[in-house]
């Protein structure tokens, strides 16, 4: 029994400093300081912390505070995915489609896409969805490229940061939220442009067959999500914009 307490105690207190061990890593990179995070993040990934593994493929993809090698951000990505990170799956299948760190594979860069959307993640929504609008890895399909797109878009049409004044935009951290709000509002006019293109070609039958397929696929957004948006109908502007009817 006092063994068993024991273990209990000591993984409470493993779990409580990886936490803090990773807390200090982000913040460190928030502030610019790549090396001191990279150092906090290498022994979380040698004990097996995913959200470790991730950051270090990322900084290792970009050459922040570590070496720049993409097979080992390749390395990294996968034993992040096995831990079940769409995200991970999701650069996985952008390392596949342009052959960085590993030969490119568009039938890979489906696969590892098509497991990131299904968990919810926006961007690999998004890719997938271009894959069935370019026929790339997939057999070309109309319906599967536009329905998965309005799915992303759902995720895209929300803002999440929006700078008071230039001031608030000139600490590090402010910068990188508003650099992915800059990069959200590019993929969601890249979307909309991609929808305006595909619903040219379809004919009324198949507009209907989209509008179901969106309702199928509308459930995949659900896993990954905020409340704000995951407990929403489908009846944002991009659908009633380019569909027939408003969803429900």
């Amino acid at each position: 029994m006092k063994t068993s307490s024991l273990l209990i105690l000591l993984l409470f207190l493993f779990t409580s400093l990886s936490h803090a061990n990773f807390k200090e890593g982000g913040q460190a990179y928030l502030r610019g300081d790549y090396e001191a995070a990279a150092k906090e993040f290498f022994p979380l990934a040698e004990r097996g912390d995913h959200r470790a593994m991730y950051a270090l493929g990322s900084m290792h993809a970009s050459g922040q505070g570590v070496e720049k090698n993409l097979k080992k951000s390749f390395e990294l990505f996968s034993e992040a995915a096995k831990n079940g990170r769409p995200d991970a799956m999701y650069k996985l299948g952008l390392m596949y489609e342009q052959g960085q760190g590993v030969s490119q594979n568009l039938k890979k860069a489906a696969r590892y896409y098509q497991k990131s959307a299904k968990k919810g993640y926006p961007l690999g929504q998004y890719r997938f969805g271009l894959l069935y609008m370019s026929g790339d890895g997939v057999k070309k399909n109309s319906i599967n490229a536009y329905a998965w797109l309005v799915i992303a878009g759902h995720y895209f049409i929300y803002n999440t940061f929006s700078p008071n004044d230039e001031n608030n935009a000139r600490n590090k951290e402010s910068q990188l939220l508003l650099y992915k709000q800059q990069e959200k509002d590019r993929i969601f006019d890249e979307i909309t442009r991609h929808l305006q293109t595909i619903k040219t070609n379809m004919s009324i039958e198949d507009m209907e067959k989209t509008r179901e397929k969106v309702i199928s696929l509308s459930k995949y957004r659900k896993k990954y999500h905020p409340d704000k948006i995951k407990n929403l109908k489908i009846e944002s502007t991009i659908e009633s914009l380019f569909l027939p009817d408003t969803l429900h």
